[in-house]
């Protein structure tokens, strides 16, 4: 209990300065607040839970070596966060192809066994229909849908324009709609 109300009103942008210097909680805290979107995100865009694993690893280990050089500049940490684990989703998917789902997003308990068995097969679907939107539109899609960006956060986190990210998003959600369309 103690432990989360600690840093409680500290700041991501505190919390860094703090874990440079070697504030073990800190870090834990940064982790405890950052660490399921980030994991999150990879899962859905590459597909696979040991490599998303890794990736969210990997951001966490980025973030600690480079905390005494972060400063944040308008963007939130969780920004910078998702913009490592996107370019260390690509760099992953560009040394492998070809893409598959390792298993479809989580859906809402079903009241029926037919149900539960209707919404996994629609799940699946829409999985191997986001994951076979080129990287680009996935991951502006994932960050909309998945982590609820604004379109100015996805731009960030994509190192593109607002008017870039809301084309990804228009085609993305046309592919998805024609995939989906044609897998019924």
């Amino acid at each position: 209990m103690f432990f989360g109300r600690r840093f409680s009103e500290t700041t991501d942008g505190d919390l860094v300065a703090r874990a440079a210097e070697g504030d073990e909680g800190a870090f834990e805290e940064l982790l405890r607040r950052h660490q399921d979107a980030v994991y999150r995100f990879a899962l859905r865009f590459i597909g696979d839970a040991y490599e998303a694993e890794d990736v969210a690893q990997e951001v966490f280990m980025r973030l600690f070596q480079t905390a005494k050089r972060y400063r944040p500049r308008g963007a939130a940490l969780r920004t910078y966060l998702l913009r490592v684990a996107r370019n260390l989703c690509i760099d992953g998917l560009r040394k492998k192809r070809p893409l598959t789902m390792e298993s479809p997003p989580e859906m809402s308990t079903a009241e029926t066994p037919l149900d539960r068995l209707e919404n996994a097969e629609a799940a699946e679907r829409v999985a191997r229909a986001v994951a076979a939107l080129p990287d680009s539109q996935r991951a502006a899609v994932l960050l909309r849908h998945d982590q609820g960006l604004s379109y100015d956060e996805i731009a960030r986190v994509m190192e593109t324009t607002v008017p870039a990210v809301e084309s990804l998003l228009v085609r993305g959600r046309r592919a998805l709609r024609r995939r989906l369309a044609s897998a019924r």
